[in-house]
């Protein structure tokens, strides 16, 4: 998935929705975004001091609008392709 799809298909969700990908059997937040050439790792890395630090769509849309909308979404662990999302509770999940 890339930033133009993602785009398109989280357009009419709430922008207060937390962002989170599955590692192992648990969802983790979204904390970190790292760019390398045309590609946007996701990832969980730092946490804060209540140990819930994530980003909402709204700030993640604010993040990125100005990157290419070519740019591949993948997650920082290992690197895989996102192939899309689901809505999970109050939270998209990537996978």
């Amino acid at each position: 998935m890339n930033l133009d799809e993602f785009y398109r298909a989280s357009a009419t969700l709430d922008s207060k929705l937390t962002l989170l990908i599955s590692k192992d059997e648990h969802f983790i937040p979204i904390n970190q975004l790292t760019r390398d050439d045309h590609v946007l790792f996701l990832g969980s890395v730092s946490k804060s001091q209540s140990g819930t630090a994530t980003i909402t769509l709204d700030q993640f849309m604010t993040r990125t609008r100005l990157l290419p909308a070519q740019t591949n979404l993948r997650t920082s662990n290992n690197h895989q392709l996102v192939f899309g999302f689901r809505i999970v509770n109050k939270s998209i999940v990537f996978y």
